[in-house]
């Protein structure tokens, strides 16, 4: 059995991220083929979510619970000023 090499698990994860942001966006999915163009900020917001996530299941620290709810609504809007910013109409 072929291991992943270092850049096929990047790839993946990108697109788990996206996959993420997708799911809680649907509306973006049109312009899904782009998003190349804003990989970095798809991963803030997937480990934002991922960690987000972890804090919600453990129920513990709820300050930190309440500021990665923020983070996750302050990434996911700036997310959107991109697609809306570039000009681009859905498919």
């Amino acid at each position: 059995m072929r291991q992943r090499t270092q850049r096929e698990k990047a790839h993946g994860n990108e697109r788990l991220r996206l996959a993420v942001l997708l799911v809680r966006c649907p509306h973006l999915r049109p312009y899904a083929h782009s998003a190349h163009w804003w990989i970095e900020d798809i991963e803030n917001y997937g480990d934002a979510v991922r960690f987000r996530d972890k804090l919600r299941a453990e129920g513990g620290n709820k300050m930190l619970l309440e500021e990665y709810e923020q983070i996750c609504i302050e990434l996911e809007e700036e997310v959107l000023s991109y697609f809306g910013a570039s000009a681009l109409d859905p498919p």
